[in-house]
């Protein structure tokens, strides 16, 4: 009886380290996939922060085209007034 029990027990403590082995193992493998998805996360950061300052820089640029537009736009119809009193005078 005692040599059935001692089998036992020393199965189970083989059990103990291996099921203690593979939990070690499988968090060396988490940790290695937490990292590398960092990584990733990381990289799709940066990428998104360009994307955002690329659109800041066209945002800005749609304002200034707009602002030179409208200034282009009142010197055209200075010019063209100025142009018609030239060619017209008031009688």
């Amino acid at each position: 009886m005692t040599n059935i029990l001692a089998l036992i027990t020393v199965l189970f403590l083989v059990l103990i380290i291996y099921l203690i082995a593979k939990i070690q193992l499988d968090r060396q493998k988490f940790q290695s996939r937490i990292r590398a998805l960092e990584a990733i996360i990381m990289q799709v950061s940066q990428e998104q922060k360009a994307q955002d300052s690329q659109l800041k820089l066209s945002e800005e640029l749609q304002e200034r085209l707009a602002h030179i537009n409208a200034t282009l736009s009142k010197d055209i119809y200075e010019v063209n007034f100025k142009l018609i009193e030239d060619l017209y005078p008031r009688k």
